[in-house]
């Protein structure tokens, strides 16, 4: 809770602010997809789910909820992002953020009454951005996240490094972006876990609608893991 009210403050102090106010902007996504994996890449729901994000910007503070549903619009997760830009120049950008977020576990029908089992985290967001060229940008993301409920993961870190190749091909046909990632899981399950992995869209030229594809392999795991892989289609607006 410290964390947000040190978030919000200094957006407080701009919406007080005699000078020129800055604009609140709106965007989001949805995007469905036939395996569902998480923002941290190696978990997935394993069928099919409709991802939700808003996206609302004022200033340097952002505010990104996510909520995301199976296809029986039973819930899977909810996350509530709030950032604050620090620093900012024509090269780097430095964030901090915090994120409530909800796991929602089915229950078997006759174990209880209850059909979810739900589970709450707090999560700590550092994210820097380097723009090496204009569509060349290397971003290193830290997360450091605490289980609120007892069952839940008690603690985990998450570290992953991506470099985005944004209109790395650009035709009459459309735009296709790549980014490459490399990241690193620690949790107290016991989970750990190294990984490589990718998400290419392509965006056809004439169409509100692109799509994406990625993968997730891992390069060192334990207890156990596999390849993962997931298409999604989405809709931007």
């Amino acid at each position: 809770m410290k964390l947000v009210i040190l978030l919000i403050f200094p957006f407080l102090g701009l919406a007080q602010s005699d000078s020129v106010k800055p604009k609140v902007l709106f965007s989001g996504n949805i995007q469905l997809t036939n395996n569902g994996i998480s923002p941290v890449p190696f978990f997935t729901l394993g069928k099919p789910a409709l991802l939700t994000n808003l996206y609302i910007t004022k200033g340097n503070l952002s505010f990104s909820p996510e909520l995301n549903y199976d296809l029986k619009a039973k819930p899977w997760s909810v996350n509530t992002w709030l950032r604050y830009r620090l620093i900012h120049t024509n090269k780097f950008s430095f964030f901090v953020g915090n994120n409530f977020s909800f796991i929602f576990k089915s229950l078997p029908e006759d174990a209880t009454q209850n059909q979810f089992l739900v589970q709450r985290y707090q999560m700590l967001d550092l994210t820097g951005s380097y723009k090496l060229k204009k569509n060349r940008i290397l971003n290193l993301l830290y997360w450091k996240t605490k289980g609120l409920d007892k069952g839940a993961i008690q603690s985990a870190n998450f570290v992953m490094l991506t470099m985005n190749f944004i209109d790395l091909l650009s035709n009459k046909f459309g735009l296709l972006s790549i980014k490459a990632n490399a990241f690193v899981i620690d949790n107290s399950s016991p989970f750990t876990g190294v990984f490589i992995s990718q998400i290419t869209s392509y965006n056809p030229k004439k169409s509100s609608l692109f799509f994406t594809f990625q993968t997730v392999k891992p390069i060192y795991i334990t207890p156990s893991g596999s390849f993962k892989w997931n298409v999604g289609l989405n809709l931007p607006f």
